[in-house]
């Protein structure tokens, strides 16, 4: 019951905002094809979201958290948007853009691992470095290079950004679904002492969570600039609420040892039916209002409801100790 209330929840939504996005239930015929194109829309929205939402997952599950991957995400494509368009863009911005989008996540993961300054501290403050950095490189200009880059749109289209999206998931989320690295993370989670006398390197994991976010954020960076096809210093500012709003709905726990992918998906399907809806019926101002108030919520659920998740008591590994783990 539990882990079909989001479904369910996002087939009420759609029920309730879609017709206000155009989609049309008059027949059969007018409601394929209506809602065809509201799901093409939709789908395109929210691909840089899906990926994001990934990598927020993960962080979470090590009871950390990424308050600075908007901006990091913005920098990125700022970066980028400073070369020249053209056939040269490939083989010159892209691999700066993800070189760039490496050692931003690398930098979070090294503050919070080896200096032990607490995740919400270091991503907060790099919130805002990023950001600025993101002033000085734009220097209050607006730069449209994407437009020019031969292929570069497609990213930004349904196609090309679900494709992205759905095969970056099903890779990267199928293999840490099986992985040993999925329990570490989880075990790094729900008792980092407990994991450090289980010889988990946490330091090493830490480092590789937050480089994972950064790449994730340049994947994100190349979806969303094709998207809109140009970026300016502000660009996606909010975007980690958006996200993380998205993953705590999912039922991943914000104090960590628990986290479910096709969870945070479905939490991002239900924030863009939301934001889609409201731009429809002209209340865009209304979004921070309910997406604080939906963060709020779905962290008192993964707390004190028990949402998705029951806590079972095990007695796997090399000791044979009881640990805990989530499901």
């Amino acid at each position: 019951m539990r882990r079909a209330l989001l479904p369910l929840l996002l087939l009420v939504e759609v029920a309730v905002f879609a017709p206000q996005s155009g989609v049309r239930f008059d027949s059969l015929a007018e409601f394929q094809l209506t809602f065809g194109w509201y799901a093409t829309d939709l789908l395109a929205q929210a691909a840089p979201l899906l990926v994001l939402a990934l990598g927020m997952t993960i962080v979470l599950m090590t009871a950390g958290i990424d308050l600075s991957v908007g901006s990091m995400v913005a920098l990125v494509a700022c970066v980028m948007s400073t070369f020249e368009g053209g056939v040269s863009f490939w083989y010159t911005a892209v691999p700066v853009g993800l070189l760039l989008g490496l050692a931003l996540g690398f930098f979070n993961g090294l503050v919070i691992a080896r200096l032990d300054v607490p995740p919400i501290i270091t991503t907060l403050g790099t919130l805002i470095f990023y950001r600025g950095l993101c002033n000085v490189v734009m220097r209050g200009s607006e730069n449209a290079v994407f437009a020019g880059v031969p292929g570069y749109g497609w990213f930004g289209e349904p196609l090309g950004g679900g494709l992205v999206a759905g095969g970056i998931l099903m890779l990267v989320g199928g293999w840490f679904g099986m992985s040993r690295w999925r329990r570490e993370i989880l075990m790094l989670g729900g008792n980092r002492v407990a994991a450090r006398y289980a010889a988990i390197p946490v330091e090493r994991r830490t480092l590789q969570v937050y480089t994972l976010m950064g790449l994730i954020a340049f994947v994100a960076a190349v979806l969303a600039s094709a998207k809109f096809g140009s970026v300016t210093a502000s660009w996606q500012r909010g975007l980690e609420l958006q996200v993380i709003v998205a993953v705590v709905l999912g039922g991943t726990r914000v104090d960590g040892g628990a986290g479910s992918i096709v969870g945070s998906i479905l939490g991002v399907f239900l924030i863009s039916v939301l934001e889609e809806g409201l731009r429809g019926m002209a209340l865009s101002d209304l979004r921070p209002i309910l997406l604080g108030t939906l963060l709020v919520v779905g962290v008192w659920l993964n707390t004190h409801g028990g949402w998705m998740w029951r806590r079972v008591t095990t007695t796997k590994g090399t000791t044979g100790s009881p640990s805990a783990e989530w499901r």
